[in-house]
């Protein structure tokens, strides 16, 4: 049975300014470092928030992040869930992070729950906001 997922691995053009994107940004906190032995990867970096891992990856030749269209294959973006997203948008946009979708809240007028077990109240909304990462990899910010 699975339990749930354990990281997600992005590769990073610049290890040192990811490092601190993620965890200046968004308080992840560093768990383990490696450097790598694996044809291709230079050094791979974990950040933990919670039940929540990320791990970055240093490759020889990094490729730039291309945004394309919403109906590309694909890794669409990463969601971090906030307890104060107001706090947490402050502080990306003090560290200079790119704002891609300022806050807004996602609502009825752009969703409609079809099925699922989950509870989302859309009559009241759902607190989100976007921002770039170093490499132009969307992140969004969500509040419940």
């Amino acid at each position: 049975m699975i339990k749930g997922i354990d990281h997600v691995a992005i590769t990073v053009s610049d290890l040192k300014r990811s490092t601190e994107f993620y965890s200046k940004g968004l308080g992840l906190k560093e768990v383990m470092r490696w450097k790598s032995k694996i044809p291709g990867i230079k050094e791979i970096v974990f950040l933990k928030a919670e039940n929540t891992m990320l791990e970055l990856l240093a490759v020889e030749k990094p490729k730039a992040f291309k945004q394309e269209d919403v109906a590309r294959a694909g890794v669409k973006h990463l969601c971090f869930e906030a307890k104060d997203i107001e706090k947490e948008i402050e502080r990306m946009k003090k560290m200079g992070a790119k704002v891609l979708e300022d806050f807004h809240m996602l609502t009825e007028d752009h969703l409609v729950t079809v099925s699922g077990t989950m509870k989302a109240d859309l009559k009241k909304g759902l607190k989100r906001a976007v921002f770039a990462d170093p490499d132009g990899i969307p992140v969004e910010l969500l509040q419940w």
